[in-house]
């Protein structure tokens, strides 16, 4: 437990660090950094694995036939939300693709604004992806392995919610603070009163 423990605090914070733009300065706005990003987040997610899977599988909720087929029908739910938020995002640049595509084409790479997009699964909610991941891991038979994985997870999915809402406003000002009106954070159809 100690060490899986240690492993995902030391990803969630080297991630959270590299992913704050005030913490790392103009380096974040370079043409490699978004690919080194995605690179590093992927390789230092591995030991957090290793250390998971190598923990007791003690069964902490084994549903019935109907409570597993109502889990399973959530947990596809979400699953097939998160592939439709896919379209939402461009996602070759969001990789670092398109910016190391560039360098190596001899181009010049200049980071430009995007533009806030409120279509798709962003019209439904703010932030698709942490909606589906924190849908999935809790529709599902848990060990207790699981438990305290999935609470470490929706406390860093909630963090994260935070930490971006704060990086969009700032990126998007008035604009951003509209479509939180429009649009809820991670619940769809539910909004809070302000």
């Amino acid at each position: 437990m100690f060490n899986f423990t240690l492993s995902l605090t030391i990803y969630c914070v080297i991630h959270s660090i590299l992913a704050d733009s005030k913490i790392m300065g103009r380096v974040y706005y370079s043409w490699w950094y978004r690919f080194f990003y995605v690179v590093q987040s992927v390789v230092l997610l591995l030991p957090v694995l290793y250390f998971y899977h190598t923990m007791p599988s003690e069964i902490f909720f084994k549903p019935n036939l109907p409570q597993k087929n109502f889990l399973n029908i959530i947990f596809v739910s979400a699953i097939t939300f998160g592939l439709y938020a896919v379209r939402s995002y461009d996602n070759a640049s969001f990789l670092g693709l398109t910016q190391v595509k560039a360098k190596l084409n001899g181009e010049e790479y200049t980071y430009e604004k995007p533009t806030l997009t409120k279509k798709g699964a962003l019209a439904v909610v703010r932030h698709p992806y942490y909606t589906a991941s924190l849908v999935a891991i809790w529709a599902r038979p848990l060990a207790v392995k699981d438990l305290y994985l999935n609470i470490l997870l929706t406390l860093y999915f909630l963090l994260g919610t935070i930490n971006e809402e704060r990086k969009l406003k700032k990126e998007f000002g008035q604009e951003y603070l509209d479509y939180m009106k429009e649009v809820p954070a991670l619940v769809p159809f539910f909004k809070l009163r302000r």
